[in-house]
C-alpha cells in the first residue's frame, strides 16, 4: 500500500459534498446497485447501474481494511489501493483503475467520510436532497442519470449516477452513501465518459463490497 498525494482532479469532483449546514428537508428514493435501476428519461443504456455481481462470484480480489475508520472494501487485484494524506475532502482511501497515473487519475473509486452536524439528526432522504442540490449548483451541465435505494453493509443507502463536465472533460459518476453515527460514508466511482463502461463492473463490485468492521 502506497501513500501519495493523488487528490488533483478529485478536488474538482468532490468538493460539492462538503458545504456544511445546508440540508434540504424532504425527498424520496427508489433503487439498488444489485438490481434494475429506476432511471429518468435522459438515462442512456450504457449508464444502467444494474448487473453488479456478488462477491462470492469474484476472483482475484484483494481486501483493504481501514481499522481507524472501521470499514473494509474488496477490490480487483489489477486495481491499486491508495491512502492519501489527511485532507479537507475527507477522502480516506482511493482505488485506481488499471494503468491510471497516480499523479493524475481519471478513472477511480474513492471512499470519503463526512462528519455530520452533532446537534442535527440528518436523515438519509435529507442528506440525499442536500447532495443533489449541491451537485446541481456545482456543475452547470449536471445531469442526473439514475437514482435510488440500495444497501451498504446491510444499512440503508442511496445511489446516484450523474454526468458533468470537469476541466472541460466529460465525466460520468456513480456514487453511493450511507449514514452511521453522525458520519456519511460516500463511495464514488469517477470515470471519463468514454471509459465509464470499461470499468463500471469493477467499480460496482468495489462499492457493493463496502463493509463496516
Amino acid at each position: 500500500m502506497k501513500r501519495n498525494h493523488f487528490l488533483g482532479l478529485m478536488v474538482l469532483l468532490t468538493f460539492a459534498f462538503f458545504i456544511p449546514g445546508c440540508y434540504a428537508q424532504n425527498g424520496s428514493v427508489t433503487t439498488s446497485l444489485e438490481g434494475p435501476v429506476g432511471t429518468n428519461d435522459s438515462q442512456s443504456e450504457s449508464l444502467n447501474t444494474s448487473g453488479a455481481v456478488s462477491l462470492s462470484d469474484l476472483k482475484d480480489m484483494q481486501l483493504y481494511e481501514n481499522a481507524e475508520y472501521g470499514f473494509s472494501i474488496s477490490y480487483p487485484s489489477d486495481w491499486i489501493a491508495q491512502e492519501p494524506d489527511p485532507n479537507e475532502l475527507g477522502i480516506v482511501a482511493g482505488f485506481l483503475a488499471p494503468g491510471e497515473d497516480i499523479d493524475n487519475p481519471q478513472n477511480y473509486v474513492t471512499l470519503q467520510i463526512e462528519e455530520l452536524p452533532v446537534k442535527q439528526d440528518i436523515t438519509l432522504d435529507q442528506y440525499s436532497n442536500y447532495v443533489l442540490k449541491n451537485l446541481k449548483g456545482s456543475y452547470s451541465d449536471f445531469k442526473s442519470l439514475a437514482e435510488g435505494d440500495m444497501l451498504l453493509s446491510e444499512q440503508p443507502a442511496h445511489v446516484l449516477a450523474y454526468s458533468a463536465t470537469v476541466d472541460q472533460m466529460p465525466y460520468q459518476v456513480l456514487l453511493a452513501y450511507t449514514l452511521k453515527e453522525k458520519k456519511a460514508y460516500i463511495a464514488t466511482y469517477y470515470a471519463l465518459a468514454d471509459s465509464y463502461a470499461q470499468y463500471e463492473d469493477d467499480a460496482k463490485e468495489i462499492i457493493n463490497s463496502f463493509q463496516f468492521l
